[in-house]
């Protein structure tokens, strides 16, 4: 969002003095843009964090976000339980229940990649590593805190040390950058929790296996693709950007990039939730951001839209549906394994799984307007897992069902596209 310079300087004031915001608190995404574009280097995305963090703790959290909030019940995990096919109940259930030892290299999947478990699942990429899953550690809190809950992500650094200790592991590797940079930037600079361990960047290490052979791309992927720059590699900066690019380029993809491309690209809409002003319209506005992403990829004439962040991979298949884009997405650990010759089955799996996310979402707004704002309590799961086991959720199911017929997916799609401009006149 752009501002006439004397309007921004009023609301940078508005901000530091804590008075009523008029575009910040309500408008912008959580992209991370303005701290690369701040010519003094004052990182006013902090400054709007700090307010975020002020709104929560004086009205708490609009309630549609319990569906991503592992503890509460009932939460996207919880309900994507109800559709898993018995392989990705198999891949989860290792996962979710593996303790690791000393010495083990662990790899953590990360809660929305847990959402599309066959992106990764039986790749000989996970050979090297112990894959783990823990819902409840909310991705170092990465989620959070790109949306301003920083006392809550505080209490996540001090959880997850905890944890990590507990283990006695050495090395850990998360797949997302996003997580990478929790644990080795926020929580020692800004939550005041230095962990023990080596982070490994997955990027890195994996650009370094293609670059010395060890893993071998010997089937390319002729492909015309742009990429998605996700809000947190602007925490990265140049070498995430061309890391991607660069791994990409091996298994054999062309690239062209977008309009707005790496410091300026554009969030998937993810990140409009941050801003949120009413509960009910979220989904429409985050969808709404989330065109925005797909007219700029299509007119670059790619075939795919690539994302190397599972969070952006679940918001962009969603907005694919709803939008009817006829535009391929992948994530990149998709193109590395059918360069090495793997087999996966898309976009069969991606379309099943993105109207499983719509019919989650669709079911938790259509209770949320029920429900009151709310304080983020627990943090860690019960000894039974309670708000990750399934339950009946028959509305849920019905809703599903509803959706298995290409006649209503059109009918639902074209409702929702419907809704979308009718929400900011709001």
């Amino acid at each position: 969002m752009e501002l006439p310079i004397d309007e921004a300087r009023a609301e940078v004031r508005r901000l530091l003095e804590g008075a009523r915001s008029k575009h910040a608190l309500s408008r912008f995404t959580s992209c991370m843009s303005c701290n690369l574009a701040c010519p003094v280097d004052a990182k006013p995305y902090n400054l709007i964090q700090q307010r975020w963090n002020n709104r929560y703790k004086q009205c708490g959290a609009p309630p549609l976000y319990k569906f991503v909030c592992p503890t509460s019940s009932p939460n996207i995990w919880q309900l994507l339980n109800i559709f898993l096919t018995d392989e990705e109940r198999g891949w989860i259930s290792h996962w979710m229940d593996y303790e690791p030892m000393h010495g083990d290299e662990v790899l953590l999947i990360g809660n929305y990649l847990h959402l599309f478990p066959f992106i990764v699942g039986g790749s000989s990429l996970l050979d090297q590593f112990r894959p783990v899953d823990r819902l409840d550690q909310w991705e170092a809190g990465a989620y959070l805190y790109q949306g301003g809950y920083l006392d809550v992500v505080q209490k996540i650094a001090v959880q997850t040390k905890r944890e990590f200790d507990t283990w006695g592991v050495k090395k850990i590797v998360p797949m997302l950058d996003a997580v990478h940079h929790l644990f080795t930037t926020v929580h020692p600079r800004e939550m005041g929790v230095s962990h023990d361990q080596e982070f490994v960047n997955f990027t890195d290490w994996l650009l370094e296996k293609i670059e010395t052979g060890a893993i071998e791309l010997k089937h390319p992927v002729e492909k015309l693709v742009t990429v998605h720059d996700n809000c947190y590699s602007k925490a990265f900066g140049q070498t995430c950007w061309d890391s991607h690019r660069e791994i990409l380029k091996r298994c054999g993809c062309t690239l062209v990039e977008m309009r707005h491309n790496r410091e300026n690209g554009l969030c998937c809409g993810f990140g409009k939730g941050a801003s949120w002003t009413r509960n009910a319209t979220l989904p429409f506005e985050i969808i709404s951001e989330g065109a925005r992403k797909f007219k700029e990829a299509e007119e670059t004439g790619a075939q795919a839209l690539v994302s190397y962040c599972g969070g952006c991979i679940y918001l962009l298949w969603a907005a694919r549906e709803l939008l009817g884009s006829p535009m391929d997405v992948y994530h990149s650990i998709e193109i590395v394994r059918m360069a090495m010759g793997e087999t996966i089955n898309y976009p069969q799996d991606h379309i099943r799984r993105a109207w499983d996310i719509i019919a989650i979402i669709s079911y938790q707004l259509m209770i949320s307007l029920f429900q009151k704002n709310f304080s983020i309590e627990s943090l860690h799961y019960d000894e039974t897992r309670s708000t990750f086991m399934p339950k009946e959720f028959r509305i849920l199911k019905t809703i599903r069902s509803l959706l298995d017929s290409s006649l209503f997916r059109r009918f639902y799609a074209a409702l929702f596209r419907q809704i979308m401009p009718l929400v900011k006149l709001i």
